[in-house]
């Protein structure tokens, strides 16, 4: 049986940046236990399976799996299946609203650009800047910036963002496993993600990078579900009823330069609502022999 699927590169303007994703269609083509193999072959920080929709809201199912098991929400998966249902005509509704196993996303076309509505934002631990969480990053205690939190947060994939002092240190980050599974075991998370206030480019707010080895991501060069989580820590630190905007350059390092656009509508300090977007390629189609 021969099975379509498409991979398409998500938060970037051109082909061969942002993050790649492979989106299968039919997602009734498969075995429940052919899903994670599919996946693993794929061997992309996130493979996406389509299905008619199991409630009324909802205008399709959508499973997500990492190269080693599947997870319940993600960014970049959102915005780069969105982009191929509407460019097979599969939908021509908008916003799509995509039921993932963390709750209904809905996501708008607009312009040359998809945005998603995040889940609410759940601010958790707060942890301090300790030599256990440098190490785990290859770095020093004094190359983490003592002057933001350290602080797991979460709309849906929970990470821990942690502040680092310059983008010099940004590129030295060398994980040290053994150290990293100490430091995330006890949280419960998965992906650790360092940021920096200085950029590569001057109109961009802040440089990140993320790590997800546990999921089979050793680096991933877009993150949509955190950059929302980054929006909503950014947020808190600006305690004014001002609508934030801010955008977040990631992947540099990979060399797949990412541009994430995150907008955050506050009420009495705190983050109520959460978008991302960007912008959508399609690299290729091929077809799945089973």
């Amino acid at each position: 049986m021969e099975t379509p699927f498409y991979q398409v590169d998500v938060f970037t303007d051109r082909i061969f940046g942002g993050n790649p994703l492979a989106v299968f269609t039919n997602g009734n083509s498969f075995q429940e236990d052919q899903l994670q193999k599919v996946a693993r072959e794929m061997n992309l920080s996130e493979t996406t399976f389509v299905y008619p929709p199991t409630r009324d809201e909802a205008d399709f199912d959508v499973r997500i799996f990492t190269p080693s098991r599947e997870i319940p929400f993600a960014g970049h998966p959102t915005l780069g299946t969105a982009f191929v249902l509407r460019r097979n005509e599969s939908v021509t509704s908008d916003p799509i609203r995509l039921n993932f196993k963390g709750g209904i996303i809905p996501v708008w076309a607009e312009n040359d650009k998809g945005t998603m509505q995040h889940p609410p934002a759940k601010m958790l631990h707060k942890l301090n800047h300790s030599e256990s969480i440098a190490k785990a990053l290859g770095l020093s205690i004094d190359q983490l910036d003592d002057t933001l939190p350290v602080q797991v947060v979460s709309t849906g994939f929970p990470a821990l963002l942690v502040p680092v002092i310059s983008l010099k240190a940004m590129q030295e980050i060398v994980l040290n496993l053994q150290t990293l599974k100490e430091v995330m075991g006890p949280l419960g998370i998965d992906m650790i993600y360092p940021f920096c206030r200085e950029t590569v480019h001057t109109q961009n707010t802040v440089h990140s990078r993320a790590f997800a080895p546990s999921l089979g991501i050793s680096e991933d060069p877009a993150t949509g579900s955190v950059a929302g989580a980054m929006g909503a820590y950014w947020a808190s630190l600006e305690k004014s009823n001002a609508d934030l905007t801010m955008t977040i350059e990631q992947g540099y390092e990979m060399e797949r330069p990412s541009l994430i656009n995150v907008e955050i509508s506050k009420q009495e300090g705190e983050a109520q609502q959460i978008r991302v977007g960007g912008q959508t390629q399609a690299v290729f189609t091929g077809m799945m022999l089973l």
